[in-house]
């Protein structure tokens, strides 16, 4: 019988919190397209102070709508971000903390061009630096969509139907065992989150659990943005054609000098629209005496009909050892190797997404103290994925 001493598992499960305006101040409005009128959904509107800081934001609905809370009466601007198109910054404005403040955006589409842009193979450690012009267009293209990303995991009122999977892999990456699935329901949290950057920074991505156990953390949206990560990483730009369809990508590294386990990967970018489609990585620094290059993940990213983003499916496979122990010509066992036998792959695929029927989850739902209360409308389903696809 096969004694599995050393398996990897994945760790997920982190708590979000956002802090709610004082007073409940805040501005609404419409983003629509300069000349066509029509609304732009999936628009992030950033609120920044008389100084440029951020000070709170929200993501436009299908109808182009938005409401972000203000945190104190102020001078304020909103900045204007959506993927594929360039940058815009709206007039400052007063906020006094007695009248609502509306708007309506009118933003020309110009297109950012990821297309015209050449990758040019760097030997070197690349970080995200202000003349690293090239790199840094891709990079906002991809920050968009993650901090989408982000957002949308920390709305309470989307609710998730999602299939797990879990099988055994040879350590050549063939099926051992069927597939075993599971099917969840998530309310208020996305169904893929990591641990928090600053752990995996200062503990490794790979940590034991105990009793010869370890975990294997996986890099989500609010990883990835993070300080911790950016400055722990170098970066390149990599091109790739997949099925007549065109890529740019963001690959990372650990720096050269990192000790501890990490990840390397790329951010794939679809050049025809600037959308982010997927994540591959894979882990570093395992000081492992065995091949690992099958050990890693893919993530693939959709956005949502109301223009909020989600991770739509992940795959995470991780390795399975064993001590294998010599024996001696006199027949006593000698010391052990530790030995790759296999490989566990875990995996999670969103069935349907649901804007539920709370009135009280989002601020474009607030609902002044005065009204009486009135029953939630059933859940909506905003989108509905085929199984397996």
């Amino acid at each position: 019988m096969r004694r599995t001493l050393w398996a990897g598992s994945i760790c997920m499960g982190l708590a979000l919190v956002f802090a709610p305006p004082v007073g409940g101040q805040s501005v609404s409005g419409t983003v629509i397209d300069a000349e066509t009128a029509e609304p732009l959904p999936g628009t992030f509107v950033l609120l920044v102070d008389s100084v440029g800081v951020e000070r709170g934001r929200g993501l436009t609905t299908q109808a182009g709508t938005f409401r972000v809370g203000v945190p104190s009466p102020g001078t304020y601007r909103l900045r204007i971000e959506r993927i594929g198109i360039a940058g815009f910054t709206t007039e400052a404005f007063g906020v006094d903390g007695k009248q609502a403040v509306s708007q309506v955006i009118r933003v020309s589409q110009a297109p950012v061009r990821l297309e015209d842009l050449e990758v040019a193979a760097e030997p070197q450690c690349t970080m995200l630096e202000q003349d690293a012009v090239t790199l840094l267009s891709v990079w906002n293209e991809a920050r968009k969509a993650l901090e989408a990303t982000f957002w949308t995991g920390q709305q309470t009122y989307y609710r998730f139907d999602a299939l797990l999977s879990r099988r055994s892999l040879d350590r050549r990456g063939n099926p051992e065992t069927e597939t075993e699935f599971e099917s969840i329901r998530l309310y208020g949290r996305h169904p893929f989150r990591s641990a928090r950057a600053d752990d995996l920074a200062y503990g490794g991505w790979v940590q034991s659990t105990g009793a010869g156990g370890v975990k294997f953390h996986a890099p989500d949206a609010e990883v990835l943005l993070s300080e911790s990560f950016l400055r722990r990483h170098c970066y390149r730009l990599t091109r790739q054609s997949i099925e007549g369809r065109e890529f740019i990508g963001v690959q990372f590294e650990p720096l050269p000098d990192r000790r501890l386990p990490d990840v390397s990967g790329v951010l794939w970018i679809d050049l025809t629209t600037s959308e982010l489609q997927s994540l591959d990585f894979r882990y570093e620094v395992l000081n492992l005496p065995f091949e690992t290059d099958l050990v890693g993940g893919h993530v693939e990213f959709d956005r949502l009909p109301d223009g909020a983003w989600i991770v739509r499916q992940w795959v995470i496979r991780t390795p399975i050892a064993r001590i294998v122990r010599s024996r001696s010509f006199s027949g006593r066992r000698g010391s052990g190797d530790l030995q790759l036998v296999g490989l566990y792959e875990e995996g999670q695929q969103v069935t349907a997404v649901w804007r539920t029927g709370d009135l009280q989850a989002g601020p474009e739902n607030e609902v002044p103290e005065d009204v009486p209360a009135v029953n939630a409308p059933p859940d909506r389903l905003l989108l509905r994925y085929p199984t397996g696809g």
